[in-house]
């Protein structure tokens, strides 16, 4: 079997590990809670605009957002890369949901992986279950089966058989489940099983999504990026080439005694581990900069002047949104207080900031809170996706 993680560590990766761990916990402090979760929803949007992107899906927010409202395109190859995205978002929040409700899963294991990739897959319409063999013959992808032949990715040839990719799949639990780990243990541990998942690359199709989740589920694991407001994807998208390098160097096989005890180079998994924490840093780093609430306060005072002058909405409803961002949420009997008008006037406004989608609630009669579309999240954090 490969071995989980490093046998030793490195200065680069105990500066990157603390790093992440302080950089994590810090970031949206000073937002209100209810704002933090809207931005979290967000990501979960971003998150698969990243993750589909990396399949060659070249959907924007905008194709993302208009899905998610049953507007799909007429063209069958656009509609389908929306519903993938569809897709991926239902089962990163049924997955959310999961880990939400039972806080200790076994994130690791080939049941709880399984059920990523069949969950994700019953989700496609037909036409997209399908993998090439190493022949080039297309054949139905199972949802939530491991594969029972052999598989070859680039210069990567995956364990072969069933009982193989069992067994590795047993001991990738044993030695990566971050209850198993410690300290500074569980951030390698993150990294380590995102390189050592794809290796056994257990399914027929669909193994980097399912790395990709596995990666948000075990951050929230280990409490860093539970707060939902970063994604290491944006890292691995914008780095394709480095991402897809440091993968096959953590592929290579062990130089010499001194790299490793396992049958794979320890000096490719420390430097994809490195490469892999970078990510986090710099993307949590990126999202700190975004998420300042004087600089994040002046852009959504922007865009809100920006709708109001093109009149997308009234001036009241325009006083309503400039509450939002600081207080989180604004009861519909304090319109009236906000704008000095009747109850009647109230209710338009209130249904024009929800007509509009600028708002949300979560009850017909409930407190008005912020939506995040895609043109307001171009404003909010220009360069996310």
């Amino acid at each position: 079997m490969l071995s989980a993680l490093p046998s030793r560590t490195t200065p680069e990766l105990d500066e990157l590990a603390a790093r992440v761990l302080a950089s994590s916990a810090a970031l949206g402090r000073g937002l209100h809670p209810l704002i933090l979760e809207e931005i979290a929803r967000l990501m979960v949007k971003v998150n698969s605009y990243y993750t589909n992107a990396m399949e060659g899906n070249p959907s924007k927010l905008k194709d993302i957002e208009a899905a998610l409202n049953k507007k799909f395109a007429k063209d069958e190859t656009k509609r389908n890369f929306q519903r993938e995205h569809v897709a991926h978002i239902q089962v990163e929040e049924a997955m959310l949901q999961r880990l939400k409700e039972n806080p200790s899963p076994r994130v690791c294991s080939a049941d709880f992986l399984c059920w990523l990739h069949k969950e994700f897959f019953l989700k496609l319409p037909p036409e997209p279950r399908h993998a090439k063999t190493e022949s080039g013959k297309l054949v139905a992808v199972e949802p939530g089966r491991l594969r029972d032949r052999g598989i070859t990715v680039g210069r990567h040839h995956g364990p072969e058989t069933k009982a193989e990719i069992e067994g590795h799949m047993t001991r990738f639990e044993e030695l990566l489940s971050p209850e198993r780990l410690t300290g500074s243990q569980k951030l390698l541990g993150m990294a380590a099983s995102h390189h050592r998942f794809l290796w056994i690359h257990p399914f027929p199709e669909g193994n980097g999504r399912v790395a990709r989740l596995l990666t948000t589920a075990y951050g929230i694991r280990i409490g860093v990026g539970e707060n939902g407001l970063w994604t290491v994807a944006r890292a691995f998208a914008r780095e394709r080439a480095e991402y897809d390098g440091h993968l096959a160097q953590a592929d290579l096989p062990r130089r010499n005694d001194l790299d490793g005890r396992g049958p794979l180079s320890e000096e490719g998994l420390i430097a994809f581990c490195a490469f892999f924490l970078r990510g986090c840093a710099d993307q949590i780093q990126f999202m700190d900069r975004m998420l300042r609430l004087q600089e994040l306060d002046r852009r959504y005072k922007r865009f809100v002047a920006g709708l109001a002058a093109e009149k997308q909405v009234s001036k009241a409803g325009a006083k309503v949104m400039d509450r939002l961002l600081l207080q989180g949420e604004v009861p519909r009997a304090q319109i009236q207080e906000i704008c000095g008008v009747k109850k009647r006037r109230m209710t338009q406004i209130a249904q024009e900031l929800l007509a509009a989608r600028l708002t949300r609630s979560e009850s017909a009669y409930g407190p008005l809170r912020l939506n995040v579309s895609a043109d307001m999240a171009a404003v909010l954090f220009p360069e996310l996706a």
